[in-house]
């Protein structure tokens, strides 16, 4: 199976005001230990802007991967990754938005609000690695204060061959409040349908604070991730720490998670050091190392590349 990642939740692209639109262009390159050593190489585009002052839109592309080959076979597929990780057209009147088109399913974890491309795979938990988060349907979403937000996504199903495959659906509920540079948390609850009446139901749920420069991020899902079955019962927790430093050029990163899978009572723990350096803005080196203990992937684990991102106004 292709590399089985997800994308973050895509900034809005309002941001930008007016009919404006921002192209990106982001390439990866590094090195993995382990039976993959591309890794997280990759090629991106990412497309922003506004149709109106109420309609904006986001489209991504993923070009390139370790595994080219499977990102346009799976051009159809909504069971795995492809060339498009997100396209979709948002309409906003008041405190209401709608939003129309694939996108992300209404997940309530901080690992899932990284672009693809920011992720370091030692870092990400097994449900990162397995669940194609992106897919097809329709979001409502209400923002009644401000930093809060209600959000209803109805979409196709992960565990579906192809979009809306024998009527398999999602549906999701989030809640998610953010105090900008200062705390946040969410908390959501995923139906996923598997057929023949069968549904995977997945609680997430998320926290984080600012200690002065320095962010503290928690997660936990109530299922780990698996290459074959997409999730399996179980759950997934981890704990992460990001300390900026020499007038933001460098990160100190630090993460540690625990897993366990029902079946067999298999756990992981990992423990994980990084760091990345911003010579220029639009570059960014990173080196990682840690240790995996335990029965799904023990061993050492060793990361190092860089990531460039040109961004363009049209």
């Amino acid at each position: 199976m292709l590399l089985c990642s997800s994308l973050a939740t895509a900034q809005e692209a309002d941001e930008l005001g007016g009919s404006g639109a921002e192209l990106s262009v982001i390439a990866r390159a590094e090195y993995l230990s382990g039976d993959d050593p591309l890794g997280n190489s990759s090629l991106y585009t990412l497309l922003e802007g506004n149709i109106s002052d109420n309609l904006s839109y986001s489209v991504c592309n993923h070009w390139l991967s370790s595994e080219p080959g499977a990102l346009y076979a799976n051009t159809l597929r909504s069971d795995d990754v492809n060339w498009l990780d997100w396209a979709y057209l948002t309409y906003s009147f008041g405190s209401v938005e709608l939003s129309l088109g694939k996108d992300m399913l209404v997940w309530g974890t901080y690992e899932m609000d990284e672009y693809d491309f920011d992720v370091h795979i030692p870092m990400a938990t097994s449900i990162w690695n397995a669940v194609p988060v992106y897919q097809w349907g329709v979001r409502a979403s209400w923002l009644p204060l401000e930093g809060l937000s209600l959000d209803f996504r109805l979409a196709s199903s992960p565990y579906s061959e192809h979009p809306f495959g024998e009527g398999m659906l999602s549906y999701g509920i989030r809640a998610r409040y953010e105090k900008e540079d200062a705390f946040g948390g969410m908390v959501s609850y995923n139906i996923l349908g598997m057929g023949h009446g069968h549904y995977r139901k997945v609680l997430s749920a998320g926290a984080q604070a600012y200690v002065g420069d320095a962010r503290i991020v928690a997660d936990f899902n109530n299922k780990v991730g698996d290459c074959d079955f997409i999730m399996l019962d179980g759950f997934t927790t981890t704990l992460m720490g990001i300390v900026p430093f020499a007038e933001d050029k460098f990160d100190l990163l630090a993460k540690a998670g625990y897993e366990q899978i029902s079946s067999g009572n298999l756990e992981d723990v990992s423990g994980i050091l990084g760091l990345h350096w911003r010579p220029v803005e639009m570059l960014r080196v990173h080196v990682l190392g840690g240790y995996r203990w335990g029965d799904i992937a023990p061993g050492p684990v060793i990361n190092a590349g860089l990531t460039c991102n040109l961004s363009f106004g049209l």
